[in-house]
């Protein structure tokens, strides 16, 4: 906040009001969206014991694919709004300037005529997959320069590799009996509990973790 507050563009002044609070919440929302992410993480290795198996056993670029799945899998963002700026027609359908308009990224991520048994947690089926801008949407579609696809999607794969590797190898756990289902009428999709840990214990003496209960 006191970098966006006291920061002076080219001419020496500070930023407009409005323009400083973009600059903020561009900094809170993709924090807070990396840690419902990472939480989705902690959920899929907890319910998917194979995908847990597979990291531990180092298979040769799993823990990409493993985080892949989990961003095309669970439904945290369901879709993006838009209001269209010009007239035009595609694929048979009329959008009039001014129509507000929905893309459904949840659907995109689990339209069966992409992808092989959409509801099933498949880590491997991104061995295969084309790399498609446009087929696998988990935050925004399209080029990350010229269209709405979020910036940071590197960085959150990033953070959630890191995140993956610590439940798997750097730390132990036990997972009380608590509500995992996920609630899909809430922005974001979580865990009814969230998800909740005990027995924290240190695996390797690499990773700075203090065990604790909660």
């Amino acid at each position: 906040m006191h970098a966006v507050a006291w920061h002076r563009d080219s001419t020496g002044e500070l930023l407009p009001p409005r323009v400083a609070a973009v600059e903020l919440l561009n900094v809170l929302r993709p924090t807070v969206a990396v840690a419902v992410y990472c939480t989705l993480a902690a959920h899929a290795l907890h319910e998917h014991p194979s995908g847990r198996e597979a990291l531990l056993a180092g298979e040769d670029g799993y823990p990409e694919l493993f985080v892949q799945e989990v961003r095309r899998f669970y439904p945290f963002f369901p879709s993006v709004l838009a209001v269209v700026r010009e007239d035009f027609d595609w694929d048979g359908y009329r959008f009039p300037r001014g129509r507000r308009v929905l893309l459904d990224l949840y659907g995109t991520n689990h339209d069966p005529r992409t992808w092989d048994a959409p509801q099933q947690f498949r880590p491997e089926r991104f061995r295969s997959w084309d790399g498609s801008a446009f087929t696998f949407v988990p935050q925004g579609g399209g080029d990350h320069h010229t269209n709405h696809r979020c910036p940071g999607e590197w960085i959150t794969k990033a953070l959630m590799t890191v995140v993956v590797d610590l439940l798997t190898t750097g730390v132990s756990y036990d997972v009380p009996a608590q509500d995992l289902r996920i609630d899909t009428s809430t922005l974001p999709a979580l865990p009814g509990s969230r998800f909740v840990i005990r027995n924290v214990e240190l695996r390797r003496g690499d990773v700075t973790w203090w065990p604790q209960t909660g």
